[in-house]
Formats: C-alpha cells, sequence, structure tokens
C-alpha cells in the first residue's frame, strides 16, 4: 500500500470546492472507505452509514475523519484501530459527499477512470451498470490511497 497524497492526514483536499458532513457510524468503518445510507434506529433520526461493500452499489461519499480518525492505511482490519475513523456504531464520521479526498482503492485505476464501490469497500474502476462515486485524480495501484473526485455520478 502506498499513500499516493502523504501530505494530507484527514479531511478533503480541498476545503472550498467540497461538501463535508459529520454524521453517525452504524459499524466500525476505515479511513477512505465508501459508505452507504442506511436506516437509522427508532430512537434517533441522525443519518447513518455503512460500508458501501457490494460491488458498483449506490454510495453516499468517503470516510476521511471520525471518532478513532486513524490514518489512511491498507483497509485490513487493525487491532488497535490504527486505520480505522470509527470502531463502533454510534460514533461520528466525517464523509466527503462531493469534492476531492483520498480513498482505498482496490484494482488498478488510471488517471480519469470513472470509479465505483469494490466488494470490500474501497473503489475500483467502474463497468457498464456500476453506480459511480468518484473520478481517479491519480493512477493508482490495488491497495493505494489515491485523490478522487468525489461526485455520484449515476450510472456508468
Amino acid at each position: 500500500m502506498t499513500n499516493l497524497y502523504p501530505g494530507l492526514g484527514r479531511g478533503p483536499i480541498d476545503h472550498k470546492a467540497s461538501s463535508v458532513i459529520n454524521i453517525i457510524a452504524n459499524e466500525s468503518l476505515d479511513m477512505g472507505a465508501a459508505v452507504a445510507l442506511v436506516a437509522q434506529p427508532a430512537t434517533e433520526l441522525l443519518p447513518r452509514v455503512d460500508a458501501a461493500d457490494a460491488q458498483g452499489e449506490e454510495s453516499y461519499g468517503i470516510v476521511v475523519g471520525g471518532d478513532v480518525d486513524g490514518i489512511f492505511g491498507t483497509g485490513a482490519d487493525s487491532t488497535d484501530d490504527t486505520t480505522r475513523a470509527a470502531n463502533a456504531a454510534g460514533q461520528g464520521v466525517v464523509v466527503v459527499t462531493q469534492g476531492r479526498c483520498l480513498a482505498k482503492i482496490d484494482g488498478t485505476i488510471t488517471l480519469g477512470a470513472a470509479l465505483t464501490v469494490s466488494a470490500t469497500g474501497g473503489l475500483e474502476a467502474a463497468t457498464t451498470g456500476d453506480y459511480i462515486i468518484a473520478k481517479a485524480l491519480q493512477a493508482a495501484a490495488d491497495g493505494d490511497i489515491a485523490a478522487v473526485d468525489v461526485g455520484r455520478g449515476g450510472i456508468f
């Protein structure tokens, strides 16, 4: 795993051109993971997100920070929470819904590629029928952390 934008620790790449929200995690979430909205518990009105982990699934944004506030890592489960934004349901996470940020990449992508959610919660090159969440701002290899432009572009 290589972080192709090592100068950024958390948050969007450009605050002026990004939409960033605070939202509630419904489970443990890794930094740089794609997330999807889920139904909130009957006892609250706040929106919640789970990891988007179905290939081509419609997603809401990319996690760039949170209560645990780890580093952008490989996405592998860490016993010490070093790569997690949140380590339990009910914790807060910061999600980029539009604009530039870092994301975990699965597979090889090219500069400008349309990206969709992979089966492991990262982003991969989209194929026909996939839901587009972002555009690649860098070429990257499997497991890299790379800059993307989140735009929720609809069906590819």
